[in-house]
């Protein structure tokens, strides 16, 4: 039984569980991967509060990275696998469920379902993704009592993808930029301790976040690893060590495994994983101002580093295919800000720019940034959505 299976499944028999009394005080995160993302940068705001809440964590896999560091870091929290009598029990009692994913199951009377996500509009996705899965978000209305976002635009888009009531978004801001804005000053040493290197000795430090591309399976993979490995060519190489620059690499998970042993061979390159974070309880977000630059391509990610006002390239050697098999949500050539060099000899020529004159392109940054932040530009997302959404009954 695949994922969308056990969730539709999983749905239709906790429907049946309405009558099951919630516990005012109790609240589930559930997020993909598990212990992640703007879950778990709200977990951390609200359990430092020690106001007598009982948090859970809802589980997709029986032990994933991060559980060890969750149980030694907050011992008195529960984790519990989803697809077990534990976790279903869990669920139900919980009055509040907070997650940053299409949740397995439909609304309780008396439930709060506060949905996060994983990031601002980018690539289609939800009724607009390219593999046509819509049936993972069928319940998706249904189920959401609160959707946070950051702006109206971003609701718009929103409400475009998933087709969610547009009187259920809340625009409190993203939680997961939280870290990234309070930690500006340790970043570096923060990256230098997951990384096992001093990234001080280099000039420039840079990070590059392509995103996972999307058609069949196996030529998704194909694609996304080609891509990555366009940036291992010598004169790319050389280009870096001339320069001083650490090209820090962070791709699916999938892709990561496959180009490792590559990477391990070249000093100006470093491989940042998924499980290097989770092992430390920490996001991606928590160390972005530790990079003078961003590489992505059309992943949100720049949508949180814009925060920033840093220089960002948007790196798409295979842009027209990407265009016609999976496509942009918003118009790409305004709202990405930035160059977008489709080959290395180009991707070169931006990253000198950039280093030259990190304020080329700021305003362009802060017109896209304006338009997608109405609220959230500061480290105080956590805190508006607890306030308004955990803390008072009704918004």
């Amino acid at each position: 039984m695949n994922r969308l299976q056990k969730q539709l499944l999983l749905s239709r028999l906790l429907s049946l569980a309405n009558r099951v009394p919630k516990d005012e005080n109790r609240i589930a995160f559930y997020s993909t991967p598990d212990i992640s993302d703007n879950a778990l940068a709200l977990f951390k705001y609200v359990y430092s509060l020690d106001e007598g809440y009982e948090l859970v964590w809802i589980l997709n896999r029986k032990e994933p990275p991060g559980l060890k560091a969750l149980k030694k870091e907050y011992p008195d929290v529960k984790a519990a696998y989803l697809y077990s009598l534990d976790g279903i029990k869990e669920l139900l009692r919980s009055k509040f469920v907070v997650t940053t994913d299409v949740l397995p199951v439909t609304p309780h009377f008396g439930q709060r379902t506060i949905q996060l996500w994983h990031g601002l509009p980018g690539k289609k996705t939800g009724y607009e993704h390219p593999l046509g899965v819509k049936d993972l978000y069928l319940y998706m209305d249904r189920w959401t009592t609160d959707f946070v976002t950051t702006s109206e635009l971003v609701v718009g888009a929103f409400v475009r993808q998933f087709m969610i009531t547009p009187r259920k978004f809340r625009i409190l801001g993203q939680p997961r930029n939280d870290g990234m804005l309070k930690n500006i000053k340790n970043s570096r040493d923060m990256l230098s301790e997951i990384l096992k290197v001093d990234v001080e000795q280099y000039e420039h430090v840079i990070l590059y976040a392509p995103t996972y591309r999307y058609t069949s399976y196996l030529k998704d993979f194909d694609a996304s690893v080609r891509v990555v490995k366009s940036l291992f060519k010598r004169e790319f190489i050389d280009f870096l060590e001339r320069n001083g620059i650490l090209l820090v690499i962070k791709p699916h998970k999938l892709v990561a495994q496959t180009i490792a042993p590559e990477v391990r061979e070249r000093p100006n390159l470093k491989l940042l994983t998924d499980s290097h974070l989770m092992k430390r309880l920490l996001t991606i977000n928590d160390i972005m101002g530790a990079f003078d630059i961003l590489i992505t391509d059309y992943s949100s990610i720049f949508e949180d580093y814009i925060l920033l006002n840093r220089p960002i390239v948007f790196y798409l050697p295979d842009r027209k295919e990407l265009e016609q098999k999976s496509g942009f949500l918003l118009p790409y050539n305004f709202f990405a800000p930035g160059d977008k060099p489709e080959t290395l000899r180009e991707l070169v020529t931006s990253l000198r720019a950039y280093m030259e004159d990190p304020h080329k392109d700021k305003e362009w940054r802060e017109t896209v940034k304006s338009l997608l932040y109405e609220v959230g530009d500061d480290s105080k997302s956590s805190e508006r959505v607890y306030n308004a959404l955990i803390k008072v009954e009704d918004v």
